[in-house]
């Protein structure tokens, strides 16, 4: 009878040896992707901003402003290592109920690590457009180090700098800071009267754009749990600024925020169960009971023995 407990509990500890890094590296990489059907609306809002309306011809200050942004996962594009995104984001002043601007973009990324993966008619406001870097997330497993993110706006991939660790409703999460330095990103004609020069007619103005974008990385998803931008656009002649087209601190809602560490919880609460606690537990279990077989099959063998006469 011991021999038969000591060999289910060898079997049992031995099927714990084998499970644990099955947990370890199979099951917790299964759960390590970006669902094929995200979908989500994120909203930043900023108060006190500056911007130009180009319908009405005139400056706009101490406006609060939202963008809202829809993020759309393409499921017949994507696959079991691409994940298809489709961005759409337009800008609205709130108080005046007045659409300012709209862009939208396009782009595959690695499911696992986020990074932009060359496909899928990749475009930036429609027009084709190489990407790279990051592309909307972070990896999952976060390191704290400097990771190459895309700018839809100045069409560059820059870093975005590791800047240490802050807790965001309790979550912890690391920050991360991109700047980009002033960028021309297009041109303007605009009449002069509007940029406070002399003569008469339009001017050809470049449009100048910088920003200092901070994400706050939930490291286990690589989900963004809070972003702000503090933005600013100018219309430029000779290298003068004659017009502020936008200038703005924007940040994500408190609503947004909370959907965001809801859609960061999965992650949060299975990859440490899988990747950590399960497979230790496991382990454990199996020594324990491969060390208590083999005892047992010990102490069978010597109660087993024939008895010998002098």
């Amino acid at each position: 009878m011991r021999r038969t407990v000591a060999v289910v509990c060898i079997a049992l500890g031995v099927f714990s040896l084998v499970l644990a890094p099955l947990l370890r590296f199979w099951m917790a990489g299964a759960v390590m992707k970006t669902p094929m059907d995200y979908y989500s609306e994120k909203v930043v809002r900023g108060e006190n901003v500056t911007y130009f309306s180009a319908e009405e011809l005139e400056q706009v200050e101490g406006a609060t402003v939202e963008a809202y942004t829809t993020l759309r996962a393409d499921v017949a594009a994507s696959d079991s290592d691409t994940v298809v995104w489709d961005q759409f984001t337009w800008i609205e002043d709130i108080e005046r109920d007045f659409a300012i601007q709209s862009s939208s973009r396009r782009a595959g990324h690695d499911r696992v690590t986020g990074e932009v993966v060359d496909c899928c008619d990749a475009s930036v406001n429609e027009e084709p457009t190489a990407q790279s870097g990051q592309a909307f997330k972070f990896p999952f497993l976060t390191e704290k180090k400097d990771y190459e993110f895309f700018d839809a706006t100045a069409m560059e991939t820059e870093p975005m700098e590791f800047a240490g660790e802050e807790e965001i409703e309790g979550v912890a999460t690391y920050k991360f800071v991109q700047e980009i330095e002033p960028t021309k990103v297009g041109e303007r004609e605009m009449p002069r009267s509007l940029l406070d020069m002399e003569g008469d007619g339009d001017v050809v103005t470049d449009e100048m754009y910088s920003v200092t974008r901070t994400y706050w990385i939930e490291p286990t998803s690589g989900a963004p749990i809070m972003v702000t931008e503090d933005q600013h656009r100018g219309a430029f002649v000779d290298g003068e600024e004659r017009l502020v087209l936008f200038d703005g601190d924007m940040r994500m809602t408190d609503e947004t925020v909370d959907a965001n560490i809801e859609n960061a919880e999965q992650a949060l609460t299975m990859l440490p169960l899988l990747r950590t606690v399960l497979p230790l537990v496991l382990v454990g279990a199996g020594a324990v009971l491969i060390g208590a077989g083999v005892l047992l099959w010990l102490l069978g063998g010597g109660r087993g023995a024939p008895a010998r006469h002098g």
